[in-house]
């Protein structure tokens, strides 16, 4: 009863308190004890995890006049992880903050010599791989893969405009390559997912020598840029100055995303080095010669110049042997009080800190980094894992891959994999998922959903096939989109979840995909209608509209810039693209149409040259499709039965792969639409005809498809090899053993299926959708004939008629791919309808 009361009055007298004392008080606390006290309750944690609380305790740090201290990085004992110790511990266990599993990099780690607001950044270039984290709180995260590249600098800023981190790579691009300097850049927690992306103006041509010269310098010396002033910058070397003498730092603006160049110091600018001291960009000289260092202020980006601010004679108090022996002295950051009294850090390359104090003019040697495992010793890299230490509660924004990994469930089957043998993780690698889509259960509308291992027990019920054109999406967050004339369907396809909506413009050609907001977290449906469409006189006129799933809302958006063909979109990172029509408007060449989903804007960005080439003769067609993770475009050439399958990355389009389908009549480009659905673990590419599935062996040429048999105890084996379908065998099997049954109403006769699949001229509008209707249809763009017992089309033209002439048709069952997924959406909330309302 005692301890009981005890709490309660300490409970009341803490209510009691004022909210700004309460403040106070939690800004003089360190922050492990903040760190602890967000799980008291749930009111401490909204107010210690804010964001103007953390803007409070880092100026509160900055004004503390605090002795310096610094942390760096070290192989474990086994030289399978790097751990972050403290400088000031003296054991090998003493002061160790935390390890990062997996980094391997040893003396060869590069890491930011002083914090930036808080966060470090740290690129391990054996895996390679850029980590950013905060050493106060322990927090990490691994920037998304990028680029590899022999030669690269990057840096950490901020953008003050938009509160975000950003991680900036300057680095040398292919052999080859058109733009040979390349730019790229990550933001942390940003909008647009989880991918590098280069600034929109790219890095101009009258900054790549200038850009080259640095990258070289960077790596030789084994620095990184500095920020300061919302720009990252780095030095010119000697060699470049001499050619353009006004020019001595390359500078990138962390906001605007553009280069620019700050004017030469008074002076020669060798042996100098760059850092940020107080807020300001200085350029420190190394007069080791005589004794001194000195230290230059930017004063400004314009006319400002540079000014002398501080000269530091380095043999007060210090020996000789401290400062004047080591190879490189380099000044790392500044600690203390704000403004010019800040006391100045400078390290060395014999693992000796020293402080300049400007006040007193005085110079002393603060602390030792003790001797680390080390696989290879050399000075010139002995400051590359050292960094000023600094607390700090600013958030490590983690990438959506690693707070998916991050639920229990997720590290659950992490431990459960790890400790398995190697040869059972082999089996365990995850394939493409695959279901068929039918008709909903009598009595329901919507659809149902078949797993492979069942297509024959449930295909003998005539009520689930389908009596509708359907196209399906590939999986999207979890989420599918199932579209009709009449309506769309947002599924979940292992939950069965769904939504509905209502098409709007049934008297249009429609087209629609499915994608994911990033910034709301909420699925976004994307529809074109084309109410004017004449080949001719290649008019066309359509609209867009796009509808928020959470929300339920539906808003007109802009046009795209030039018609989109037929195909259903492919999504990546947040936006949608497509294929141009290049039968409508003005442009007769190929490109593909992208629309950002979270700013709702269209862009055209080029094809390669051997796609974005079109005749209206031609039989070759194109379409845009994602594998993994990347846009790839696709060119069907069904004379010389090819897929060719390009890749972009890095705003460069590269050949990826080639797909050869000759002797292969289920897959023939003269009779299907092939489409290039997904890549298996083992590099087997999943190829979708809509009448059947199969996996593309690239090394052997080979189509793993369906086996022969006659058995009906073989079953499973012959109609299915690793997921694959075969509708045309599914239909033969069941016209074999219903042969007596004639259907009537709508449920057709299996025979006249097994028919009407074998000789497809013939189909009429109640007849079987043709495959390629499935999961892409193409009017667009010119075909073959649609059946390998028929001739093939003499032109494009030709090819086009008989290609609109089945649209209409219908398959009985569709495939889909899916993800295994819990997503769902809850119903309208009352303050969504109310906000609704209100902006009527």
């Amino acid at each position: 009863m005692m301890g009981n009361k005890r709490r309660a009055v300490a409970s009341g007298g803490a209510h009691s308190l004022p909210e700004e004392m309460m403040t106070e008080v939690f800004l003089r606390l360190p922050v492990k004890s903040i760190l602890r006290f967000r799980a008291v309750c749930r009111s401490w944690n909204a107010v210690l995890s804010s964001e103007e609380f953390c803007c409070l305790h880092m100026a509160k740090v900055g004004s503390k006049s605090a002795p310096p201290n610094l942390f760096f990085t070290s192989q474990t004992a086994g030289f399978d992880a790097t751990a972050v110790y403290s400088s000031s511990s003296s054991g090998p266990d003493d002061g160790l903050l935390f390890t990062l599993d997996g980094v391997r990099g040893g003396d060869f780690i590069h890491m930011t010599p002083a914090p930036c607001r808080g966060l470090t950044l740290l690129h391990d270039p054996f895996a390679p791989a850029y980590y950013v984290f905060n050493a106060s709180t322990r927090a990490v995260t691994r920037l998304p893969p990028c680029h590899n590249a022999l030669c690269v600098t990057a840096g950490l800023g901020f953008d003050a405009r938009r509160k975000k981190y950003k991680v900036v790579r300057l680095f040398l691009g292919d052999f080859g390559d058109k733009q040979h300097i390349k730019c790229e850049t990550y933001t942390l927690g940003g909008d647009h997912g989880d991918y590098w992306k280069p600034p929109a103006a790219g890095v101009p041509f009258r900054f790549c020598r200038a850009a080259q010269a640095t990258i070289s310098h960077a790596r030789h010396n084994k620095v990184l840029p500095v920020f300061a002033n919302g720009f990252l910058h780095w030095l010119i070397p000697p060699s470049f100055v001499v050619e353009r003498p006004r020019a001595a730092i390359l500078s990138f603006s962390v906001t605007d995303e553009i280069f620019s160049w700050v004017q030469s110091p008074p002076f020669e600018v060798s042996g100098v080095h760059l850092v940020e001291l107080a807020g300001h960009l200085c350029m420190v000289r190394d007069l080791r010669h005589v004794g001194m260092l000195e230290t230059w202020k930017l004063n400004g980006y314009g006319s400002g110049g540079w000014s002398l601010e501080h000269r530091i004679d380095l043999l007060q108090h210090i020996s000789r042997h401290d400062v004047i022996e080591p190879e490189i002295v380099r000044v790392i950051g500044s600690v203390g009080s704000c403004g010019s009294t800040k006391r100045i850090v400078i390290a060395t390359s014999k693992c000796k800190v020293i402080i300049y104090d400007p006040v007193s003019h005085t110079v002393e040697t603060a602390t030792a980094i003790r001797e680390t495992h080390s696989s290879y010793q050399a000075e010139k890299l002995a400051l590359s894992s050292v960094s000023l230490f600094q607390e700090s509660l600013v958030p490590v924004h983690q990438t959506n891959k690693e707070r998916a990994l991050s639920v229990p469930l997720a590290k659950a089957t992490r431990e459960i994999l790890l400790r398995l043998p190697a040869d059972c993780t082999m089996r365990c690698k995850l394939r493409p998922k695959i279901m068929l889509v039918g008709k909903g259960i009598t009595g329901r509308s919507g659809f149902s959903f078949t797993s492979c291992s069942k297509l024959l027990q449930r295909a003998r019920r005539h009520d689930i096939w389908l009596d509708t054109k359907v196209v399906c999406s590939k999986p999207c967050h979890g989420m599918n989109l199932l579209s009709t004339e009449l309506k769309d369907y947002l599924y979940n396809a292992s939950t069965g979840f769904r939504l509905v909506y209502h098409t709007r413009g049934t008297e249009s050609i429609h087209n629609v995909g499915l994608g994911f907001n990033l910034s709301t977290q909420d699925h976004t449906i994307v529809e074109m209608f084309y109410h004017v469409k004449d080949f001719k006189s290649r008019r066309y006129f359509l609209t867009c509209m796009v509808t928020e799933c959470g929300r339920g809302t539906v808003q007109e958006c802009s046009l795209p810039p030039l018609p989109v063909s037929d195909m259903s979109p492919a999504y990546l990172a947040g936006v949608l693209y497509w294929m141009s029509g290049p039968r409508l408007g003005e442009c007769d060449e190929r490109a593909i149409v992208s629309f950002d989903i979270i700013t709702r804007e269209f862009a055209v960005t080029p094809c390669p040259s051997c796609i974005a080439m079109w005749n209206n003769g031609s039989p070759s067609n194109a379409f845009v499709v994602e594998l993994e993770g990347t846009l790839c475009v696709i060119l069907a050439d069904p004379d010389a039965e090819e897929l060719n399958i390009w890749r972009r990355q890095h705003d460069q389009w590269h050949s990826a792969y080639t797909v050869y389908l000759e002797g292969w009549p289920g897959y023939s480009l003269g009779a299907n639409v092939v489409v290039p659905w997904a890549i298996d673990p083992d590099g087997k590419i999943l190829l979708n005809t809509g009448r059947k599935l199969g996996f593309y062996d690239q090394a052997r040429h080979f189509i793993e498809n369906l086996a022969k048999g006659r058995a009906a105890s073989w079953l499973a084996r012959v109609f299915f090899i690793e997921n694959l379908y075969d509708l045309e065998e599914v239909l033969r099997v069941r016209s074999t053993e219903q042969s007596s049954r004639v259907g009537v109403c709508g449920h057709l006769h299996i025979a006249k299926y097994k028919h009407d699949l074998e000789h497809p001229i013939s189909f009429n509008k109640s007849c079987l959708h043709e495959s390629l209707l499935v999961q892409h249809k193409i009017p667009d763009d010119p075909l073959p004939a649609l059946s390998g017992n028929s001739s093939a089309c003499s032109g494009g033209e030709q090819c086009l008629e008989r290609w609109d002439s089945l649209h209409t048709e219908i398959m009985p069952l569709v495939p889909i791919l899916y993800e295994e997924s819990l997503t769902s959406y809850p119903r309208k909330h009352k303050s969504w309808v109310l906000l609704d309302i209100l902006s009527l």
